[in-house]
């Protein structure tokens, strides 16, 4: 079945550029979409792109915040780029609590957010098997 909104897999995330208009059908239809992705690709980072969205209502910033936590429960992070500031200024005025979601300016600043939390996620991992190995080894 083809997808009404495409989702692009590039190293360890997934990339979902939105460029129609968001409906309650198209929101679940990604939510699902999504959820089965992040499973077979086990992928760490999450971008949701919106540069072309003119408007978001409390419903479709309350399904980007849900979305955000299935990824987190997936073990993935999501950010959210490419906010209009026009947009940005009416989700703060209707209070719509975006709490989980990380932003960033446009796609190019995401990944390289998400580049750098998995880079540091990597650093972790290598300090936890160091000490493993120096237990071992005492």
């Amino acid at each position: 079945m083809a997808r009404t909104i495409p989702i692009i897999k590039l190293r360890q995330n997934l990339i979902v550029s939105i460029q129609i208009e968001l409906t309650d059908r198209i929101v679940g239809e990604l939510k699902e979409n999504l959820a089965h992705d992040l499973r077979l690709f086990e992928v760490s980072g999450l971008v949701i792109e919106v540069s072309a969205v003119d408007f978001l209502d409390s419903y479709i910033a309350r399904s980007i915040q849900q979305i955000a936590k299935i990824a987190a429960c997936m073990g993935t992070q999501t950010v959210l780029a490419g906010l209009d500031a026009s947009v940005a200024i009416t989700l703060v005025e209707m209070g719509a609590d975006m709490l989980g979601v990380e932003t960033a300016l446009d796609l190019e600043d995401a990944l390289d957010l998400l580049e750098a939390r998995q880079a540091e996620a990597r650093r972790e991992d290598d300090e936890v098997v160091a000490a493993i190995y120096r237990e071992l080894e005492d």
